[in-house]
């Protein structure tokens, strides 16, 4: 099980991510996904996985399968604050500099000003 809980600003939403990203939350991980990056506002999806639980590929494979319909779209997926082991995962899988990504919220809205308002 996992929540999500939204940050909306001007072309920009920010959804702080708790729980597990694996397995069986994949049909409703990118179900919830897709509802925001079609949002006709949204040019940016910043996704804070600072609370994300156990991790597997297949939770990965639906931010990747996300971030890439988004730039179909004009649209990026950036990750904020990814937890260690996510980090880790990212690198065992090596696409760590698939998305564009933030330690802190303040090199994000240096990087995504419409983050600060």
């Amino acid at each position: 099980m996992f929540a999500l809980k939204a940050e909306m600003h001007p072309h920009v939403t920010i959804l702080r991510y708790e729980g597990d990203m694996c397995l069986p939350d994949v049909a409703q991980l990118t179900k919830e996904l897709e509802a925001y990056l079609f949002s006709s506002h949204l040019r940016q999806l910043v996704l804070d996985l600072s609370a994300v639980g156990k991790v597997d590929t297949a939770g990965l494979g639906v931010l990747v399968s996300i971030n890439t319909r988004g730039l179909g779209l004009r649209r990026r997926l950036v990750l904020l604050k990814p937890a260690a082991h996510v980090e880790a995962l990212l690198r065992k899988v090596e696409i760590e500099g698939f998305f564009p990504t933030f330690e802190t919220e303040e090199e994000l809205k240096g990087y995504i000003p419409d983050a600060a308002d």
